[in-house]
């Protein structure tokens, strides 16, 4: 045929013809690596526009076998003789690059059409397309492909008998095509959250919170995982129309998360559009199967792609608990805008009736907020209307300025105990209801006023819980201005109105300026500091006989010293550097009778690492103590030779008095003795993978701790994770145990598909069940099946015992109540087993 040219086993490249238009001129010749050198990195040979070019010694080159493709974008492919790939190779979509066509034998005509027949490949940056047989036109850059046909193209794979597209522009069609898109989304249950790095003793008061529950991601636990995932999706359609990039239509198809081959689940559709731009598909006369069974229907379906926001009826849950009966929601999620979402929640409890509830998001460059409510119009068992709302928001007014509202409030004493089954929000008792207006004219200075009330819960008639003073308003300044005249200034300000229906109320003027002057070297650190701490007070509702204004005016010297000894050393295989820090704090405040003082805000504060080195034992504001005492304290820690990540840290504590205590808050005894509590805490990783931490105060005087606290977390990878803690507390103003109780908690592998979770929480001072959490997860891959029991002890009034089935679909919807939440608060590491990260997955592939 004239103009044809025909060669077997040969490489013939199609958009290079002479009289291609100007806009293909940068392509008008074929740049391939020399023979036996480096495709990314060897220098390139020009070959004129319509040449030909034979593998080495006239050998056929199956690139069909020997090629590997990843369906991510990332291809490697082996050493092939005469061509000299060897390296991974990045597939991106850009025009300037030219295509490649592989196949037994060749047939052209110059720049009209192509046509390609045995074992055919074309390579074209960001797509590879295997054939028995292939139509290229040139003009159109449209490929008719038959035959065993392997479409590859930015994340998509698809195989089918017929296809038909424009490649550049990712238009066309495919008939009988299985489809499989896999895309690189958002870990969101394993993203990083804020860790507080604390010692044990800090939980030591919280009968709800695991002790284990927060370790720091610098102790070498596997407390996350990468922060992208790949997502699947495969199935199988009678026609699909690629309608450009990220756009799919299918007909008469299939679409699951599984991988393909695996149809534990699908949606069926006669009409579905994939649309990966907005992650949203759209489907019609769906119906969705599970194992074989139909288990949904309808005749207009949307849904997210890789669980991003859509709106549409979230997946609906349930519980069943002693208190409620049957627990079922049905959510629906609306997204505004980009920065606006709404939820609604309606609710139906089978012993309480139905209700209502509502969650709305807003987030913009100024300002961010939530705002949530709940409203059950005739609850049949307490009898009447039962509401609670939650109200924050956070504004940027600009120029220094910002502004907070935190206001929340339920209808009745129990309503948290009846509605929730969080253990900590059953605790909860005091509700904050607060306003804020927030000023920074300069870096140095901050100023900010607030009204605070309170909505106090009384769950309890027989523990009966105190009424906090309201702030209507209080006004603080604080200043810090370092390095003037190689001094540090700070300066605090403060003025509160205490109000109490049933209690003293008045005024508080505060006013402490402070003066530093650090002597700072690479080795030590010495800061003296002197300041004058004055108040003034203005009282109502005073007894007869009180006073009713109140001034007291203290000077406050301190000075805090710190040295640091560094050595080499040797653990557990690991070569380490071990640092001494040696710490001394002296503190002298004169005394003065404050006993006419009331108390509005000042405590006791516990006694731990972070209080030892305050110069005032109370907190707030209300009283000072008398002073003349040193603090000694000695810290070790070992780091990472390599890294200098802290990996092991013990300390030890105790405060010295040369002068007996003077000032006391109502209620306490006090102190005689020429010494404080020692305290001590150790926290670090004590054997592979296990986290260790404990806490200790020890009264020498009555010869008892009065606090104790230790744990252990084991943790090798996610998805296996043991933890156990004991803690004990006992109130220095009663000498009676307020905490005593061991919690254990974990999940592990029962085989490669069933996991167990559990926890078990026990008060020994009480002799009684706080919580105790049993379930087992089966992990499928592509879909997982939760059975969690909770029971909940730690309430007034009738124990509470919940049950948690769910049915996850990957990255598609969920059915039944969904325990994560309570599993992820209660089981120190718990991990989502369904999204575990998999070695050699296609995210970890170098």
């Amino acid at each position: 045929m004239p103009g044809f040219s025909r060669r077997p086993l040969a490489v013939f490249i199609c958009c290079m013809f002479a009289g291609m238009q100007a806009s293909h001129a940068a392509s008008d010749s074929l740049r391939l690596a020399a023979p036996n050198g480096d495709a990314n990195n060897a220098p390139l040979v020009d070959v004129p526009a319509a040449a030909v070019l034979l593998a080495a010694n006239d050998t056929p080159v199956d690139l069909r076998v020997e090629r590997k493709f990843n369906v991510l974008g990332k291809k490697r492919v082996p050493l092939v003789p005469g061509v000299g790939i060897e390296h991974p190779v990045d597939l991106k979509k850009d025009d300037n690059y030219p295509m490649f066509l592989v196949a037994d034998s060749i047939e052209g005509r110059a720049g009209e059409v192509t046509e390609a027949e045995g074992n055919v490949e074309l390579r074209k940056a960001g797509s590879l397309l295997f054939a028995d047989k292939l139509t290229y036109r040139l003009l159109e850059d449209e490929v008719e492909a038959t035959g065993n046909v392997r479409l590859l193209q930015e994340g998509t794979e698809v195989e089918t008998p017929h296809l038909r597209m424009k490649l550049t522009e990712q238009i066309g069609f495919a008939e009988q095509a299985d489809y499989h898109i896999v895309k690189d989304v958002a870990s969101k249950f394993y993203r990083q959250h804020q860790t507080v790095v604390t010692v044990a003793s800090s939980n030591a008061v919280s009968t709800g919170a695991p002790m284990m529950l927060n370790v720091p991601n610098s102790y070498g636990l596997p407390t996350t995982s990468p922060p992208r995932r790949p997502s699947e999706a495969s199935g199988h359609a009678e026609r699909t129309d690629f309608e450009g990039e990220n756009q799919i239509q299918l007909t008469d198809a299939t679409y699951s998360t599984c991988k393909p081959g695996q149809t534990d689940w699908y949606l069926r559709a006669a009409e579905m559009h994939l649309d990966y731009d907005r992650e949203v598909a759209d489907a019609s006369h769906a119906s969705l199967w599970f194992m074989g069974a139909p288990i949904f229907y309808s005749p207009v379906a949307s849904f997210s792609l890789n669980r991003q926001r859509h709106s549409g009826f979230l997946n609906p849950y349930y519980s069943v608990s002693t208190r409620n009966g049957l627990d079922f929601t049905v959510p629906y999620y609306w997204a505004i805008a980009p920065n606006y979402e709404a939820t609604l929640y309606p609710r139906y409890m089978a012993k309480r009736g139905f209700q209502v509830g509502g969650e709305v998001q807003y987030l913009d460059h100024n300002f961010r907020g939530t705002t949530r409510a709940e409203y059950l119009p005739n609850d049949e068992l307490y009898g009447s209307r039962r509401y609670a709302y939650n109200i924050q928001h956070q504004h940027i007014l600009g120029r220094g300025a910002s502004a907070a509202v935190l206001w929340q409030g339920v209808s009745d004493d129990l309503y948290w105990e009846d509605m929730s089954s969080r253990l900590l929000q059953t605790s909860q008792t005091q509700l904050p209801k607060q306003l804020t207006l927030a000023y920074t004219p300069f870096s140095w200075l901050q100023t900010n006023m607030q009204l605070l009330r309170y909505q106090t819960l009384q769950p309890d008639p027989d523990n009966p819980i105190a009424r906090p003073y309201f702030l209507e308003p209080q006004i603080n300044i604080v200043g810090y201005k370092p390095n003037v005249l190689k001094t540090d200034l700070s300066l605090l300000g403060q003025y509160s109105r205490f109000t109490h229906p049933d209690k003293v109320s008045g005024d508080r003027f505060v006013l402490y300026p402070q003066v530093a002057l650090p002597i700072v070297h690479p080795a030590f650190q010495i800061t003296p500091k002197f300041g004058v701490h004055m108040t003034q007070y203005g009282l109502e509702q005073q007894a007869v006989g009180e006073p009713t204004s109140i001034s007291r005016t203290l000077p406050v010297f301190t000075l805090d010293s710190t040295v640091v000894f560094e050595r080499e050393s040797r653990w557990l295989d690991s070569d380490y550097i071990q640092t001494l820090e040696p710490r001394l704090y002296y503190v002298n405040i004169p005394y003065k009778d404050q006993s006419k003082i009331p108390v509005f805000d000042a405590g006791l504060s516990d006694f731990n690492f972070a209080q030892i080195f305050a110069e005032n034992r109370y907190s707030g504001l209300d009283r000072i103590n008398d002073a003349n005492q040193l603090t000694a304290a000695v810290t070790t820690r070992f780091l990472d030779a390599n890294t200098g990540v802290e990996r092991f840290k013990a300390m030890l504590g105790q405060r010295y008095y040369f002068k007996p205590q003077r000032v006391t808050i109502p209620g306490e005894t006090a102190r005689n003795a020429d010494f404080s509590n020692l305290v001590a805490a150790v926290n670090g990783l004590v054997l592979p993978k296990t986290y260790a931490d404990a806490a200790w105060e020890y009264n020498y005087k009555d010869g008892a701790s009065e606090r104790f606290s230790v744990g252990a977390r084991f943790q090798p990878e996610l998805g296996k994770v043991l933890s156990a803690s004991y803690r004990y507390t006992r109130d220095p103003l009663t000498n009676q145990g307020t905490v005593d109780q061991i919690d254990i908690a974990g999940q592990w592998p029962l085989s490669a598909k069933w996991y167990a979770v559990g926890r078990y929480n026990y008060s020994l001072r009480d002799a009684q069940l706080l919580e105790a959490i049993a379930g087992v997860e089966y992990n499928a891959g592509c879909w997982a099946l939760r059975v969690v029991g909770q029971r909940l002890e730690a309430l007034s009034g009738t124990p509470n015992t919940s049950v948690f089935v769910q049915l996850e679909l990957n990255d598609f919807a969920s059915i039944g109540s969904n325990p994560l939440g309570l599993l992820r608060r209660s089981i120190p590491g718990y991990g989502k087993t369904n999204e575990l990260p998999v070695s050699g997955s296609l995210l970890t592939t170098p």
